[in-house]
């Protein structure tokens, strides 16, 4: 007789109803395990009214969190499970669901989850956060406050002060305003897109320019023409040295990416930039939003997949005038290119946008 995993730990209703969600979608996906990416998806998909407002906060609905696990290179398994047995939850599942309150004291519930599954960088759940372009550090910060279960007034507090969408709080080198008007415009001639850099197996394009009252955006498309050696990396990954301030490692992988304005001012990704730091910056900044990736699987000897992946950018403050420049270099997959486009457009715009 199959053990009940509810039976092993004691979990309150919220979290017996996420980690039914979490088995429910492993096993309409195929996968042979419940891991964390699953219970992610658990707990979002049963939020109760204070977990709703960190999936709001992040944008983690359901079927984002769906597409993302199943865009997992990880998520199958090789264990053979009988029909109609309950999946197995992985070592890093079980080990979520055995997460004690702060306080000792009650049974764990989607705080508790969250929590446990974010503890491990290199847990499904992180990966799937890192997919929506979500820092998990952020997400477990959260988690970690909810797991304190404070009262409704101070949960109501915390989240004003963390929450990024309020216009009070709001910081122009983050990104766009949260109700900002946004123009978007053409390339050249009203081209859809701009192509930057072209080699044997990648393809790197400008598909979307847009501008608001002070600064503009820049939608980035990376398509696979060949199988890649090593996929993109977007933002170079942090390395702690004690003492000192992190050191960033810049690999052949990472895509490294610069805006050059017309007055010689060169913003780029190679450090990135704290995305909610309040701290005026000293200079321009560049600052790495998010990504999509897709997937298309064909069943072709020549071509087995497509992979696309589409990547959104924030440039602050607008260019005085002239040219601007964007240059790619992405050394794994021999990507070497530049494009220019006209700022004149984009400061009308943002006039416009102002009056």
């Amino acid at each position: 007789m199959t053990e009940n995993p509810q039976d092993r730990f004691t979990l309150d209703e919220d979290a017996q109803e996420a980690l039914l969600a979490a088995h429910e979608v492993a096993t309409s996906l195929g996968d042979d395990q419940c891991g964390t990416e699953h219970l992610l998806f658990g707990v979002m998909a049963t939020a109760n009214e204070e977990t709703a407002e960190l999936r709001e906060l992040f944008a983690l609905d359901s079927l984002r969190v769906e597409r993302a696990i199943q865009r997992l290179a990880q998520h199958r398994f090789s264990l053979d499970v009988a029909d109609g047995a309950e999946l197995p939850l992985s070592a890093r599942a079980a080990k979520t669901l055995g997460t004690m309150r702060a306080d000792g004291a009650g049974p764990t519930g989607p705080f508790e989850l969250l929590h446990g599954m974010l503890r491990d960088d290199a847990s499904g759940a992180c990966q799937v956060l890192r997919a929506l372009g979500v820092r998990p550090e952020e997400v477990r910060r959260l988690a970690a406050y909810g797991t304190r279960h404070l009262s409704e007034d101070q949960v109501a507090n915390l989240m004003d002060a963390l929450d990024r969408r309020s216009e009070v709080d709001f910081r122009p080198w983050w990104g766009p305003k949260p109700s900002a008007a946004i123009e978007t415009l053409a390339f050249g001639d009203g081209e859809a897109s701009m192509e930057v850099a072209r080699s044997d197996s990648a393809l790197v394009t400008i598909r979307t320019l847009a501008v608001t009252d002070h600064g503009f955006g820049l939608t980035m498309s990376i398509e696979s023409l060949q199988p890649w050696l090593l996929p993109p990396v977007l933002q170079p990954s942090e390395v702690l040295i004690p003492g000192s301030r992190p050191d960033h490692l810049s690999g052949p992988e990472v895509l490294e990416v610069e805006v050059c304005f017309a007055d010689g001012r060169v913003i780029s990704n190679r450090i990135p930039s704290l995305r909610w730091d309040p701290s005026n910056p000293e200079g321009a900044q560049l600052m790495y939003l998010g990504h999509r990736a897709e997937i298309v699987v064909f069943n072709d000897r020549r071509r087995s997949e497509k992979r696309t992946i589409t990547s959104d950018w924030w440039a602050w403050p607008l260019p005085d005038g002239g040219p601007v420049e964007v240059r790619v270099t992405w050394p794994a997959e021999s990507v070497r290119g530049a494009a220019s486009f006209d700022s004149a457009p984009l400061l009308n715009a943002a006039e416009l946008l102002r009056s």
